[in-house]
């Protein structure tokens, strides 16, 4: 790829992921061009489509939670590992409204897997070290993510074994 394409592309994607973080879904790609300081005909030629567009930029926050996520299975406590890696998912909840408005997407997108199975690990490993509540699956502590963004220490509070 040309240098210049690269910028372009690199001053898309950036935009786009400030613009769909802070309108959700339905940003336009206009706005996403405006905000990347390029044409709309720049983009549809990266992106064909709007949803292209948006699988990117939520590829992108998996690919950042992937590496969250086996970062916190090297953590030596496993309290540590698990809430850490809790608090940064809500973190990204509360500052992406695409993230939440796209949850279902995100289950199509081939990082979730990994994500998924990261987040497993680390609940299996908290709860056999008896430092997380074992009523719970993986999946049920993890649908309360979004609700923890504004307050990830009560939900790990009501959490904690």
């Amino acid at each position: 790829m040309r240098a210049d394409a690269q910028r372009n592309l690199d001053r898309v994607i950036g935009a786009a992921c400030e613009c769909f973080a802070e309108g959700g879904v339905d940003v336009s790609v206009d706005d996403v061009a405006r905000r990347a300081g390029v044409g709309h005909g720049t983009v549809f030629r990266r992106f064909p489509t709007k949803e292209a567009l948006l699988d990117a930029v939520l590829g992108k926050e998996l690919d950042r939670m992937v590496l969250l996520a086996q970062g916190a299975l090297v953590e030596e406590d496993p309290w540590d590992g698990f809430a850490g890696f809790f608090r940064a998912a809500a973190d990204g909840y509360a500052r992406n409204r695409a993230l939440v408005e796209s949850k279902e997407r995100c289950q199509e997108l081939p990082q979730m897997l990994v994500v998924q199975e990261s987040a497993h690990e680390l609940v299996r490993r908290a709860q056999k070290a008896h430092v997380l509540r074992r009523d719970l699956t993986a999946d049920e502590i993890f649908e309360l993510v979004p609700a923890a963004s504004r307050f990830p220490d009560v939900i790990l509070d009501g959490l904690r074994g």
